[in-house]
Formats: C-alpha cells, structure tokens, sequence
C-alpha cells in the first residue's frame, strides 16, 4: 500500500462464509466484519463501546437487555438501518433449514423485538450478565431486507453491509474477494481504499501468504511457525497474546478415548515445550488449562493444578502416562487414530508429537491428513475415534466464549445420523460443569463470576474433556515501509479501519 496508491493486498484461504449467519474462522470474519457493524464494538484497549447501539443495559435479572440505536446509519446500499435490521438477521441465522453451526451464539436468547426503529429488547431464558460481549460475534449483525432468507446464494456470496466496506463484486470462490471503502459508513473514513483478498491454496497458503509478501506483493501475512524467528527480525512483526487456544480433541463417545485414563496417558506423555522450543521457537506458551492468563482471575496456574491428584495430566511424565495407558487397555502395539488438517503450519510439529507418543506409550499412532473442511467433516462424525488436532480464537472477550461451545452438553447436538452439528465435537456431558457454566453466567460479582469460570475450567481439566497443548500467539509481518497505524485485532486480524499509507520525505 502506497500513499499514491490506497489498497491493501493479503491473502487468505477459502473462507466457510462470509455471510454473518455463518461466517466463523478467522478468514470468514475476517471479510464479515469488514462489511457490517454490529450493535457493539471493542476500543484498542478492548473495552466494549458503541457502536451501531449508543447505548445499551440489562435489567437487575440480568435477562432483559435493552439496546438503542444511533439513529442516520445505513446499509451500503441506502437503506436505513433500524432495530427491524437487527431482527432480521437474527432470526435469519435461527432459520432450521439453514441449520446453521454458528447458532450456538444465539443460544438462551429467548426473543428479540424490535420496539420501534431505534430500539431493540432482547429477552434470555437464563441471566446472562456478559450477553453484551457476545453481540460482538457478527451472526448478531443487521442485514438489509435485500439479504433474504440464509440460504441465498446471491446474499451469501455478495452481502450488502453497514460496516467500513463493501464488497467490490461477488466472491470469486478460489480466487479472490475484492472489497472497497463504504462511503456511507457512519465511522471514520478509512484511509484504505481497496482490500484486495487472494484466496491461497489450502495445502500451501501459509507459506505462499509469507513468501508473497516478502516479495513486497502482500502488506500483511501470516508466518510459518518454521520461519518465525526470521520474521522476528523484520521491522514490521508483531507479536500478541490471544484469547484462544491449541488443543487436541477426543472424541469421548467411543474408544478408545471414552476412557478417562486413556486421555490421561495421551496428556501426560505429550512434551509440550519441546514441541514449542522445536517447531515454535520458544514463542509459545505451554497449556494447562482451558483458559489462557488473558482471562486474568479466571485462569487457573499449573502450580494449582499439580496440588490436585486430579489434575496436572499436562505435564510431561512418560512413566505416570504408561501407567495410565496400561490400566485402560492400551499396551505397546495399541492403534490410535490422530486426525489434522494440512496447509496450515501444523504437519511438522503433528508427526513429531505422534513420533513421541509412540516412543513414550509404544503406539500405533495412525495419522489422518486431509484439509480444512475434510477434517470438521471427520470430527463431527460419529465414526470418529481416537483423537484431532483443533484451534479455538473465542469470538468475543469472555470464558463463556471458551467453555460453553466447546465443552456444554447442549452444544453436541447431533442429528439423526450422529453428526454433530455444535462446537462439542469430542461429545462431553458432564451435569457438573453445566451448572458451573449456568453459575458463571448468572453472577454479577466479578469475583465469584471468575471463581465459577476457574471451576468449570479445572473440572473440565479433571476429566481432560479436551487436551491443550499452547495458549494461541498471534503473530504477524506487516509492510512498516508502507504502512502505518496497522494492529492485530482480537480476532487475531488486521485493523483494516487505521491502516495509513506512511509518508516518505525526499
């Protein structure tokens, strides 16, 4: 990007939508909150501030909320945007036959009314005191009447927004999306004027994305965990802490990992930091828990965890996992299934994590290599044993975003066939960590709010309903040649809204 010249080049991979009544990866919101602004947003600091509402507050039950809107803003094609808007695309995301797996965030909204055009009353089933930060997610977006039903395919692939662009044309699948500014958007201007989006092969996107903008095509890229410490060189990387996690997910439903000692063998004879140390450069935070420290109080240290007999199955301990692996079944010669996704940076560090699995247990360890969407299709089968490699970035600043779709017992919800159809593709059900989960949300004490989330993390840890392996890095390369003014955004993208084209002296 050049001052002469104000477009933004990246790349990116096929996104599963971009549509905001399934847009869910980071490339999908990516591009989805590009074109629509939600009722809320969060400031550099991450603290939540209007946005398309002026204002906003709950009842004392914490299950009627209230939202009101700035009154003037419009869609990118004229229509005015009004509490009415907001209804439409929500009760567009609910739509059964889109079926949709993001409906999981609408989860315990009972009802939503649009009372006139600036004023929208949202009803839960349960109190929910952080529901505001859940409107983040963009399935809460408005959508103009043009939009539709969900399952439209002009919309789906040309959505018209009322965020700071809009698209320049449809989605050219496998090839790119092309975005320009929204003249109309009710924020400030953004300097950039284009957002040119190619769309990488899936197998080798992470490397084409790193080597195409050290060509100088690309402003932005994301790196190759193998090429971080050059890339942490370069003038323009950036380095932040995020709100998510890697983890392995076994799928509890059937054996061999239907055994709590199973998981435990599986756990504990994983060397996480030499994982890290190998394949990321030491730029990793090992995992212990569900919840990162980004969660602050929430989060549970691993000193507290190694005090419980119960816990502490994260830690490195070849001997205490062959105890494990013995007393459920699983002796040397075992097979065990180990699903992931290629194209992304993960086959090196998978194929030594399932090489010390078999040096520590004497495993079979048969991996499953296929792309993206071959994967979510193995993991939410009921066919699927053994264990996957997963990555969660939460969708708004809260343990609830962590927690209750990945692991509630409401988020399986598989179909008569035994598709799972929510983000609890491992299939946990614990009554226990339901009620936490209930508790957390309903207080308005921070203090016990924290403690409750802490609980539900450590049961979860005490039943190894998933297996972490690091706390989510982002890191990035930018153009600080060309560019200034660019940050990470919680959704580990780039802030496409303060990009400016850095002036050079002669």
């Amino acid at each position: 990007m050049h001052a002469n010249d104000p477009v933004f080049r990246m790349g990116i991979t096929e996104p599963t939508a971009i549509d905001p009544y399934k847009a869910q990866e980071g490339e999908g919101i990516l591009v989805c909150k590009a074109l629509f602004t939600g009722l809320l947003a969060l400031d550099e600091d991450g603290v939540l501030i209007p946005a398309t509402a002026r204002s906003w507050e709950s009842d004392p039950t914490a299950t009627t909320w209230t939202f009101t809107l700035r009154p003037g803003t419009v869609f990118s094609n004229g229509e005015p945007v009004t509490a009415h808007s907001f209804v439409r695309g929500w009760a567009r995301a609910l739509d059964l036959e889109a079926n949709t797996e993001t409906a999981y965030h609408l989860a315990g909204v009972r009802s939503f009314t649009a009372v006139d055009d600036t004023t929208l009353v949202v009803e839960l089933s349960e109190p929910d005191v952080q529901f505001d930060l859940k409107t983040l997610q963009p399935i809460f977006s408005p959508v103009p009447e043009c939009a539709g039903p969900a399952l439209n395919p002009a919309y789906n692939d040309l959505p018209v927004g009322n965020g700071p662009f809009k698209m320049a044309g449809p989605w050219e699948h496998g090839v790119a999306i092309r975005l320009e500014r929204n003249d109309l958007w009710a924020g400030p201007a953004p300097e950039v004027r284009e957002v040119q989006i190619d769309i990488l092969d899936a197998v080798t996107g992470l490397d084409d994305e790193y080597e195409r903008f050290l060509a100088g095509v690309y402003d932005y890229a994301r790196i190759p965990p193998a090429r971080t410490a050059e890339a942490a060189a370069l003038e323009g990387f950036l380095e932040q802490e995020g709100a998510g996690l890697f983890y392995l997910i076994p799928f509890c439903h059937q054996a061999p990992m239907d055994s709590l000692d199973a998981r435990r063998a599986l756990s504990a004879a994983i060397d996480r930091q030499g994982l890290i140390d190998t394949y990321f450069q030491g730029r990793r935070s090992a995992a212990h828990s569900l919840l990162s420290p980004w969660f602050g109080k929430a989060h549970t240290p691993l000193a507290e965890l190694q005090d419980d007999p119960d816990s502490g199955w994260s830690v490195y301990d070849p001997e205490r996992a062959r105890a494990a692996a013995l007393r459920a079944g699983l002796g040397p010669g075992s097979r065990v299934e180990f699903a992931y996704n290629t194209g992304a940076g993960h086959d090196d560090w998978v194929k030594a994590l399932a090489r010390g699995l078999e040096e520590v247990l004497s495993w079979r360890v048969e991996l499953l290599r296929t792309d993206a969407r071959g994967l979510v299709d193995h993991r939410t089968s009921i066919a699927a044993a053994g264990f996957c490699r997963a990555g969660w970035a939460c969708d708004y600043p809260t343990p609830d975003n962590m927690l209750f779709p990945l692991l509630h017992s409401s988020c399986t919800a598989p179909d008569a066939e035994g598709t799972a159809h929510g983000d609890n593709e491992g299939r946990y059900v614990n009554p226990a960590f339901d009620a936490l989960v209930a508790r957390a949300r309903a207080s308005t004490d921070p203090a016990e709010r924290a403690d409750a989330w802490r609980r539900a993390d450590r049961t979860a840890m005490a039943d190894l309903a998933l297996i972490p392996l690091w706390y989510r890095t982002d890191q990035r390369v930018h153009a600080a040649g060309r560019i200034t003014g660019l940050r990470i955004d919680f959704d580990g993208n780039p802030t496409l809204t303060t990009v400016k084209a850095r002036k050079t002296t002669r």
